[in-house]
């Protein structure tokens, strides 16, 4: 007996995206601008990421929009799966552009050229408020998978405002040149290992990986407690997206057990425990041999 697929709680506001992106496209071009007259690498830097941004935040949104579609007979689980394949893209995206930054800023580091630090001071200042207000909108809903990769986008934002922030003022003090490259470094290493993670987590998901946090001996051994129930096997839990877990498993149960008051009882034990409102749960007497090839 299978339970109903619900949409997960954690799906993102299209409309924080959406305020997101404004913000992502002005400091964008602040950037751009402040970078082109200070000659900044740290400016460039951060104009890269925010150029990202758009794009990631871009593919975030719309990705949103379609995983908040209906299940459809062809499509029964709905279109949660697309904030997946988004965060994928999101983090190829992120991952590539630190790499380019990072290379650039190496390149540049026993460089003599001394970057104008004024715009640089007030680009940063500009992406730095976007950044908070970006931040301010996000900051209580960044689990799901779109929503995620756009957080992240924010965080890196802000840290590569800060960086350069502090480059400016380093060069309109000291004339340390070397600061503007060394904050462009710093953004990379930031931002690349976060891509990474983002990409593993979007990964497992797409290879119905068992969710962080979900043990089977665990859930095997609160569904053997449940009354009648003498065994479990063929037990498998993966996710459909971010807050959307499902689980399959046979169970045995002694014979005069209703199957019915089983299915019931084991769906009841998995919403409340385990938060998995969506479960499939084939219900076979003690008598039942084990299929050929089951996985434990």
């Amino acid at each position: 007996m299978t339970t109903p697929a619900t949409r997960p709680a954690t799906t993102s506001n299209r409309g924080n995206l959406a305020v997101v992106l404004g913000a992502a496209v002005v400091t964008l071009l602040v950037d751009l601008v402040a970078a082109w007259f200070s000659g900044s690498l740290a400016l460039l830097a951060d104009a890269a990421h925010r150029t990202t941004d758009v794009v990631a935040i871009s593919v975030a949104l719309v990705a949103a929009t379609i995983a908040a579609r209906p299940a459809t007979a062809e499509r029964t689980f709905g279109h949660a799966r697309a904030e997946v394949i988004a965060a994928c893209v999101n983090a190829g995206i992120l991952f590539a552009m630190g790499m380019f930054v990072g290379y650039e800023a190496l390149t540049r580091l026993f460089a003599t050229d001394v970057p104008d630090p004024t715009p640089m001071a007030l680009a940063s200042i500009i992406g730095l408020a976007g950044a908070g207000i970006s931040f301010f909108v996000m900051r209580r809903e960044h689990t799901g998978f779109a929503a995620r990769g756009a957080f992240l986008d924010v965080v890196g934002d802000a840290v590569g405002s800060i960086a350069a922030l502090v480059a400016a003022g380093l060069i309109a003090t000291e004339r340390l040149s070397i600061a503007d490259p060394v904050a462009s470094l710093a953004v990379t290493a930031l931002v690349v290992p976060r891509a990474v993670l983002l990409l593993r987590d979007a990964v497992n998901v797409l290879m119905e990986s068992t969710p962080p946090g979900a043990s089977l001996p665990v859930i095997r051994s609160r569904l053997l407690a449940v009354a009648g129930v003498v065994e479990v096997h063929d037990l498998h839990v993966w996710q459909i997206s971010a807050g959307l877990p499902v689980i399959s498993a046979h169970v045995a149960v002694r014979r005069g057990v209703s199957h019915h008051a089983t299915v019931v009882a084991i769906d009841a034990c998995l919403a409340a425990d385990f938060d998995v409102e969506h479960s499939t749960i084939q219900v076979d007497p003690i008598s039942h041999d084990r299929e050929d090839g089951a996985h434990d």
